[in-house]
């Protein structure tokens, strides 16, 4: 009889962990309450999960990136139009019939776009710069002071936005390719003459800049990025604003001028001054103003180009956007048929535990009722 009973109890047991588990999946519409319910649908369970939330992320992120490139593509136009403003400008100061008054009025009213294009060079998106590639807190263009020159100070790179897994996409812009462009070129063993102002990159994007490394007001070298304690390519002053090096790297050097630099020899030129601001006579100032009506038109096909970049690279991350979301939705749907109860399944089982129940406790019960003297009878 105690064994009997011994069995019983363990029966019941039995069936109270299973109820459990039946009453856990009909109120919750999950299928594992614990890991160990059943560790390879545990284990799957775990990899959907994970791919949802990975996959919830990068659509976040692609989704909160729309302001920033919104932003960026609208300065660029804004840029362009200004250019094609200038375009006109200057096509109009280079006539015969534009006197001395109204080319001053001209350089005016250029200083005035100028101004404006370094205000969208330096646009920013939810306190992110937009043109100082992956430094997006380093403001991109600063100027001058003193002699009002515009350069940039960030870096050649570009920021990057994670559109899968493991997979990062260029977004966005650096200054560099927006508002610079290739003066000159040279290949190794060739001699490169650059301005002060220009930006000297290699093939491989890395940036030498002209150091003073002992303060004395000469710069003793081309320095790869900026580190002076690296041995520099030397430099001979030419006495004009220019600087000569030789490439005796192994791979090309480029020179990159500035827009904002170009921008300045025209109102220079339409005030009578050379870009440095010494005067100059009426002639030599119209044959510069008559060399950027073609150049400006070359400027502006620049930032063209780099507005088309702007667009493919916006396009990828876009492209991106929809298959993220594609994935996140068959995930999210096999997450939902791996992980849910089966409902009908559950249902049919409780009903036969509560049979089982009901049949366990009318043994129970007319176990309870036996005497001694029954049970030995």
């Amino acid at each position: 009889m105690v064994s009997s009973i011994n069995t019983i109890m363990y029966n019941l047991s039995l069936l109270n962990s299973r109820n459990e588990k039946v009453t856990y999946g009909l109120s919750s519409n999950e299928a594992l309450q614990y890991g160990s319910d059943d560790s390879s649908k545990y284990n799957q369970l775990l990899s959907i999960n994970n791919s949802v939330n990975s996959y919830s992320s990068i659509l976040d992120r692609i989704q909160s990136s729309t302001s920033y490139n919104t932003t960026s593509d609208t300065a660029v136009s804004s840029i362009k139009t200004s250019l094609e403003s200038a375009q006109s400008l200057i096509l109009k100061a280079s006539t015969d019939t534009t006197d001395s008054d109204n080319k001053e009025t001209i350089a005016n009213e250029l200083e005035s776009i100028k101004d404006y294009i370094f205000s969208l060079a330096n646009s920013s998106a939810s306190n992110q710069y937009l043109f100082s590639g992956n430094s997006v807190t380093t403001q991109p263009f600063v100027k001058d002071e003193t002699t009002g020159k515009i350069s940039y100070v960030a870096t050649n790179d570009n920021k990057t936005i994670n559109v899968e897994t493991n997979t990062y996409n260029n977004q966005g812009l650096n200054g560099i390719e927006l508002l610079y462009y290739t003066n000159q070129t040279a290949q190794t063993g060739e001699d490169l003459t650059f301005e002060e102002n220009e930006i000297i990159l290699d093939k491989d994007g890395n940036q030498y800049k002209l150091l003073d490394t002992d303060n004395d007001g000469v710069y003793n070298g081309l320095y790869l990025n900026g580190d002076s304690s690296q041995t520099p390519l030397s430099i001979t002053d030419n006495g004009d604003g220019t600087y000569t090096t030789t490439n005796t790297g192994t791979t090309s050097l480029t020179s990159k001028h500035s827009v904002f630099d170009d921008l300045d020899e025209v109102i220079n030129s339409l005030k009578q001054q050379d870009k440095n601001g010494n005067s100059i006579t009426e002639d030599e100032a119209d044959s510069i103003l008559s060399s950027f009506v073609d150049k400006i038109g070359d400027i502006y096909d620049n930032v063209n180009l780099a507005h088309a970049k702007l667009g493919i690279r916006t396009a990828s991350i876009e492209n991106y956007e929809s298959i993220v979301q594609t994935k996140l939705t068959n995930f999210s749907i096999l997450q939902e048929t791996v992980g849910a109860a089966d409902l009908t399944a559950l249902a049919v089982e409780s009903q036969a535990l509560e049979n089982t129940y009901t049949a366990l406790y009318s043994t129970i019960n007319k176990v309870n009722n036996l005497s001694l003297v029954k049970y030995l009878s």
